[in-house]
């Protein structure tokens, strides 16, 4: 069954729908596909008393937020203590959608019990390719029978505790490399109880090749990025959007601001000219950027209506 999604090219309104918190801003892999190889920005760990802030805010706002622990890093590069101290804290405050992005190489059974009991909600799992050699050339630096075994290890260990959470997605990004091998894909993970999800190639915002993109910019429509999420770097940087991995457009500082101050400002301006289609006013990278037709997915879950 294919789930679809409702129009996320709307504004958000007074505060983000999504937030994703860059909880650690480095990787353990070198993905074709990605800029993290190149970006320019200093790499670190989020200070726990910055990351407790922006957990406390969003809770007072409202619960229902989703919470990415990752803007652009390998969250499970952190020690397990840590990552089971960030979730966990985020589930006390009353947090209904807490998630994680991995590429699983790290996913193994003492993590995955971690999550579970941690109270993740889900996790989305790149993998890309149902072939190992094809994966490599993707995925620089991965093992791809170490991943499909870690995330079936995880949907197992989820049954033998009779765990509803968390709901495991495996993410597929088509490219030139892997397009043939999609419906194999979608096969495979729904068979093993995983959700699939399958999303077009980003260009990070200009850094990284993306031939998908081909939509003439005069049928530009707004970004979901832009209208309904904020990206929050380790430092506490918020930059213009999800695909803004090197900061070049920083709106606010949540070390001395709220995250609502930051979405009502100049965030707030950028989103006004998108709803007016006045995309030749957005500042860079906003005004270049392709990314606006790839920010959606498609998701298969095996069931058939």
């Amino acid at each position: 069954m294919l789930k679809m999604q409702s129009d996320r090219t709307t504004d958000a309104g007074t505060f983000p729908k999504v937030v994703l918190i860059d909880t650690i801003s480095y990787c353990n892999l070198k993905c074709s596909m990605c800029g993290h190889k190149g970006m320019k920005r200093k790499r670190g760990r989020m200070d726990f008393n910055l990351y407790c802030k922006i957990i406390d805010e969003i809770a007072a706002r409202d619960k229902d937020i989703r919470v990415w622990l990752v803007f652009f890093g390998e969250a499970l590069l952190l020690k397990k203590d840590v990552i089971y101290k960030m979730i966990k804290y985020a589930k006390q405050q009353g947090l209904t959608d807490v998630v994680l992005n991995s590429n699983g190489n790290l996913l193994d059974k003492e993590m995955a019990q971690v999550l579970i009991e941690a109270g993740l909600d889900a996790i989305y799992v790149g993998i890309d390719s149902t072939q190992p050699e094809v994966y490599s050339r993707i995925r620089v630096g991965g093992n791809y029978e170490r991943v499909v075994e870690n995330v079936i290890g995880l949907i197992k260990l989820k049954k033998e505790l009779k765990s509803e959470k968390p709901e495991v997605f495996t993410q597929f990004v088509v490219m030139d490399e892997n397009e043939n091998q999609v419906d194999e894909f979608v096969r495979f993970w729904t068979n093993e109880g995983a959700i699939a999800k399958i999303r077009p190639k980003v260009s990070w915002a200009g850094l990284v090749q993306a031939s998908n993109l081909v939509i003439p910019r005069e049928e530009r429509w707004p970004c979901y990025w832009a209208m309904q999420t904020m990206s929050i770097t380790n430092e506490g940087k918020v930059v213009l959007c999800a695909v803004d991995v090197d900061a070049r457009f920083v709106a606010g500082d949540i070390n001395q601001q709220s995250l609502y101050e930051v979405w009502n400002g100049r965030l707030k301006e950028i989103r006004q000219l998108q709803t007016n289609g006045q995309y030749n006013l957005l500042p860079f990278p906003c005004n270049d950027c392709l990314d606006w037709q790839s920010a959606r997915a498609d998701y298969y879950d095996g069931e058939e209506k």
